[in-house]
């Protein structure tokens, strides 16, 4: 065949890539509670009320007619599992610049694109009502032993910049544990995560400090092989995904988790 040819064919390959759709993609996201996003320490999907992204996608699924799949795994795992092209995305990730090596996020130009965020979050601290630990936005007092946060968090990172010993732990639930039983000073949680935990009465001496620690847009990620062989697909989904997001539909299922 003349060389010609297989240029041809090269290009033509790479054109149905670029269009097609893969029969299932899988998309991961943490094995533990992140309530309203998602809900309940588990490796399975409790598709009763599984959370209001795993609701979003389900939209972005039936708008774009494709085929998704969701598992869990510890965020780590789920971070490798899409490096190395075992899974084609995961949710929710904060931005840093350390994680483009495992996958990609949604650009316009040179920056993230923020407009196609999954969701705004914020992190917050808690402590014991009778601590005179204090933040006001820029600096955090009277911290004089560890704070808890859950492992691989993003906010573990902001808290060792700032001089901070942080004590890792599997489940937000556990920091508030470790926090009743005065084992530590104060944790740091998804402020709505940790917010649902402190209606439990057993926890009535401890409470969130305003304001919160940081707010920031997390984002469905993509590996670098998903993106490379399907990127008209890459961009509709996260396009689609702005739509949902801002839709009635969508502050229907809000209403749903905060009833």
């Amino acid at each position: 065949m003349p060389l010609i040819r297989y240029i041809l064919l090269f290009i033509i390959f790479l054109n149905i890539s670029a269009y097609s759709k893969p029969l299932k993609i899988i998309i991961a996201y943490q094995n533990t509670d992140n309530y309203p996003f998602q809900t309940q320490n588990s490796q399975e999907t409790n598709w009763r009320k599984p959370g209001v992204l795993l609701e979003m996608f389900k939209i972005v699924e039936r708008k774009l007619k494709i085929k998704i799949e969701f598992k869990r795994f510890p965020w780590k795992r789920a971070l490798f599992e899409m490096k190395h092209g075992k899974i084609q995305g995961v949710f929710s990730a904060s931005y840093k610049s350390k994680r483009l090596e495992f996958g990609r996020y949604p650009r316009d130009g040179d920056k993230i694109d923020v407009n196609r965020r999954t969701h705004y979050n914020s992190y917050s601290l808690y402590k014991r009502s009778s601590s005179n630990i204090s933040w006001n936005g820029k600096t955090l007092k009277n911290i004089t032993r560890s704070i808890c946060a859950e492992r691989a968090y993003s906010i573990v990172d902001d808290l060792k910049k700032m001089g901070f010993d942080v004590y890792e732990v599997s489940y937000t639930s556990k920091c508030i544990e470790l926090l009743y039983n005065k084992r530590v000073d104060a944790f740091a949680a998804l402020e709505l995560a940790g917010d649902s935990l402190l209606i439990q009465n057993k926890y009535q001496n401890i409470v969130k400090i305003i304001p919160a620690l940081k707010t920031k847009a997390y984002y469905l990620m993509f590996s670098h092989q998903f993106v490379e062989k399907y990127p008209k697909l890459s961009e509709q989904i996260w396009d689609t995904i702005q739509v949902v997001r801002d839709s009635k539909e969508m502050k229907s299922v809000y209403k749903k988790y905060f009833k």
